[in-house]
């Protein structure tokens, strides 16, 4: 059975809510920000291959293609999840490398979020 990438945004959404359940706060948030973005790029990514739209390259080019593959579609709704794709992938290099992140984690963390729901049910209105 294949993975519902879906779930990571559960996972994220779990961990905003309660942050201190699992481990410090700062450490849950920055994961919540990470699988937040994965979930929309993985749904938004196998969305496209599964309508033949798009191929994989099974590489790390595969982040910016997709956000490529979405930004430069003559739809509106197509263009707005390529930049949110863009906002996310932003927020979740900047929780998995930088040492400090700029602004509130939580904030970050609950931003980014809202902005993977948006894309997943951008791509279900699709």
């Amino acid at each position: 059975m294949s993975f519902d990438w879906a779930d990571f945004l559960t996972l994220a959404d779990a961990l905003v809510r309660d942050p201190n359940l699992p481990g410090p706060e700062e450490a849950c948030l920055r994961t919540a920000i990470s699988r937040a973005y994965y979930a929309a790029f993985r749904v938004a990514r196998n969305f496209g291959r599964d309508r033949r739209e798009f191929i994989p390259t099974e590489t790390g080019r595969n982040h910016w293609l997709v956000m490529n593959y979405f930004r430069s579609s003559p739809d509106r709704i197509r263009r707005k999840i390529g930049l949110n794709l863009d906002r996310l992938y932003d927020n979740r290099t900047s929780a998995d490398y930088d040492d400090t992140l700029a602004g509130r984690p939580i904030a970050l963390a609950r931003s980014s979020v809202t902005v993977a729901r948006n894309v997943l049910n951008a791509l279900n209105s699709l």
